[in-house]
């Protein structure tokens, strides 16, 4: 390979191997987009607050794929609205964690939510009610949405394809909101757009200022070990 020729070559298979990541990429952004139309949730883990309803399926690329409804689930879109009520007021997933504990609200596992379920939460767009808000957040954050003006009703919540890179083998990486593509969904939301992205305002400035507040919830968590 240290040939002209031989370099020549390795230059060629090269960008024939570049052209075909970005074919790749392009394919599955398009499939995004056909799944985007549908409005429907595509399975995976359910989140909080819904049941998963299987309704029709949707062909993309060829392939069918099994399409669901959220259902609504009162009791847990209550412990939903209550998660985002006590990090607003506590600005703290700790403290959040900790009184979720002291108030015995468990996830559907029956266990008791962590700092990671909660972000999880607080972070997932499918709770946030298509509103104004809502809309406008997701056009300064440049997330390419599916959706008309019109489609964001106040009412039903948010889909967003393209959320994470799930490369196989490799824990799960976030991308950034303006690789999104959001589209309104068919279910109910939960948290109305003001609310929710004053939560994403409040995790990006913690997250980017290392935000740490003093661990306050000994006394909490002491209550729980000797109850």
């Amino acid at each position: 390979t240290s040939t002209p020729m031989g370099r020549a070559m390795m230059y060629i298979i090269s960008v024939f191997s570049q052209l075909e990541r970005e074919t790749i990429a392009e394919r599955i952004r398009d499939n995004m987009h056909e799944l985007a139309k549908t409005g429907r949730w595509l399975g995976g883990i359910t989140p909080t607050g819904y049941a998963s309803e299987s309704i029709k399926s949707v062909t993309v690329d060829g392939k069918t794929r099994k399409a669901c409804k959220l259902k609504l689930i009162p009791e847990e879109a209550e412990i939903v609205k209550t998660i985002y009520s006590l990090f607003l007021e506590t600005d703290s997933l700790t403290l959040t964690e900790a009184e979720l504990m002291k108030r015995r609200i468990i996830t559907k596992n029956g266990k008791y939510f962590t700092r990671f379920s909660i972000r999880a939460i607080l972070q997932n767009p499918v709770y946030v009610m298509a509103d104004s808000d809502a809309y406008q957040y997701f056009i300064d954050k440049e997330a390419e949405l599916f959706s008309e003006p019109d489609a964001f009703d106040g009412q039903h919540g948010l889909l967003a394809y393209n959320r994470t890179d799930q490369e196989k083998g490799k824990a799960t990486v976030f991308n950034p909101v303006n690789e999104w593509i959001v589209s309104v969904g068919k279910h109910p939301g939960i948290i109305p757009g003001k609310v929710w992205v004053a939560v994403q305002d409040n995790l990006e400035r913690n997250k980017s200022k290392s935000y740490r507040r003093p661990r306050k919830n000994e006394a909490l968590l002491t209550g729980l070990l000797y109850c």
